[in-house]
């Protein structure tokens, strides 16, 4: 992996690299990193590309900076949610308040996986203490905190349906606006919505 200037956790200091930084993420989410160029992140950032270039050594750079960045603050923040609450509700719960809370971070989650996660595998491979919130989810879930998961579920295939679905819906709620007359739901109600049909299912029982 290429080395940068900045802290892989948090937006790097200093007036132009938070810019770049802020630019990048907005590029990334509405190009996917195929489709970003440095050139527009630049543009975006209102300053010229060699200033990019200055702080990280490459888009691939960026982009594995920016993605780790979300990876970890996403699971710092649910697993701090989680020290409260339990079990799958709080999994879906935690999940959904993250996510629809920074749409853009959803928007490079999916489609990163979309292009089948192939930066994703490199940091877990580098990083393997990355996966550490991934496991407590699994093992929140298992442990259930009174209201178990139904037999048959597995908890590993449960957490990735569960956060990948969250950072979709962040990601695309906005732009479900045409197929409702009187305008889209609002963030809440979809993640009232989200909740109950992921714990409950859709058949009446």
């Amino acid at each position: 992996m290429e080395t940068t200037a900045a802290s892989p956790g948090a937006a790097p200091e200093g007036r132009i690299a938070s810019r770049l930084w802020s630019a990048a993420r907005t590029e990334f989410s509405s190009r996917g990193y195929h489709g970003a160029r440095v050139q527009g992140i630049a543009k975006r950032a209102g300053c010229n590309v060699a200033l990019l270039y200055r702080h990280w050594a490459s888009k691939r750079a960026l982009y594995v900076e920016i993605l780790k960045s979300i990876w970890q603050e996403g699971g710092r923040q649910v697993t701090a949610m989680l020290e409260t609450t339990g079990g799958a509700h709080g999994v879906v719960s935690a999940y959904l308040d993250v996510r629809m809370k920074d749409p853009e971070a959803s928007q490079i989650i999916i489609r990163e996986l979309l292009d089948g996660g192939p930066f994703l595998k490199e940091i877990a491979s580098s990083d393997p203490a990355i996966l550490g919130p991934m496991r407590k989810v699994v093992e929140t879930m298992r442990q259930g905190n009174g209201h178990r998961l139904r037999p048959g579920v597995d908890p590993e295939m449960a957490f990735l349906a569960i956060s990948g679905f969250a950072a979709l819906v962040a990601a695309a709620h906005e732009s479900t606006q045409a197929f409702f007359e009187g305008g889209a739901p609002s963030s809440e109600a979809w993640k009232t919505h989200v909740s109950d049909l992921l714990l409950h299912g859709l058949e009446e029982r």
